[in-house]
């Protein structure tokens, strides 16, 4: 037979398990979010060049491993100024070795 205060412990227990697993959703969403906007900026930027040339494989690679939504942002617009490959890639600093 449990005690009222063992029940009550079990009670607080199970509650913060609650509220754990609602934590757990909510940041999980959160996160999800995050890096479904990165993804669309990446994608964007790669869009943008695409309209001005055929950007490398290289530099596909290296746009969507960025993961700073600032520096993502920075390049869009970049890409959306430049005239070719070679000066967003410039601009930004991701001159490509050859």
């Amino acid at each position: 037979m449990c005690s009222s205060f063992e029940r009550l412990l079990i009670k607080e227990n199970e509650q913060g398990r609650r509220e754990g697993k609602i934590e757990g959703k909510i940041e999980g969403k959160i996160e999800g979010k995050i890096e479904g906007k990165i993804e669309g900026k990446a994608e964007a930027v790669i869009e943008f060049l695409e309209e001005i040339g055929e950007p490398s494989d290289a530099l596909r690679k290296q746009i969507m491993e960025q993961k700073d939504v600032k520096v993502l942002s920075s390049w869009l617009k970049t890409a959306a100024k430049s005239e070719s490959i070679a000066e967003f890639e410039e601009s930004v600093g991701l001159v490509q070795l050859q």
